[in-house]
């Protein structure tokens, strides 16, 4: 078991909120996926907390978010990074009115999943799963006071 393992997940985790929504507060929390078969073949999907991660166990990570203000967060980006010990599932991030963009280079820069690309000097070609970095959520409208909602994207422990 990867008792460890699953608490530097959680550690490393880290989400960045902009300065401008100073009273929009978030949490991360890291659960694991538990897969469960149905007598008629049907699969349903449970989530606990991920204290016990084995490899090719799959986690979400999400970020829960409270605006705590009087005021709406206005023009909000929240970013999580994509921890090197998983690899992201693809088209699992989500999250309410939001538009999703992708990191490839320690989040220097974003795109739309499907334009993010590595040069590796010879070629330009589209990033794997294993490279993506960091996950970023651009709120298209702001966040009212009280709002809460989550982003999230599942990962597999390497």
């Amino acid at each position: 078991m990867l008792r460890a393992t699953a608490f530097a997940l959680t550690m490393l985790g880290v989400f960045s909120v902009p300065a401008h929504a100073a009273n929009l507060k978030a949490n991360q929390i890291v659960e694991l996926a538990n897969v469960e078969l149905a007598a008629d073949g049907t699969e349903s999907i449970t989530y606990s907390p991920a204290t016990d991660v084995e490899p090719g166990e799959q986690i979400r990570y999400s970020l829960v978010y409270a605006n705590q203000g009087a005021d709406a967060a206005e023009n909000v980006s929240l970013v999580m990074p994509v921890p090197s010990e998983v690899t992201y599932v693809e088209a699992s991030a989500d999250g309410a009115s939001s538009n999703v963009f992708f990191s490839a280079d320690e989040g220097q820069t974003f795109a739309p999943r499907d334009e993010v690309t590595i040069d590796d000097g010879l070629n330009v070609r589209l990033a794997t799963s294993a490279e993506i970095t960091h996950i970023k959520w651009d709120f298209a409208e702001p966040i009212a006071p009280a709002a809460t909602g989550a982003v999230r994207y599942n990962a597999v422990l390497n």
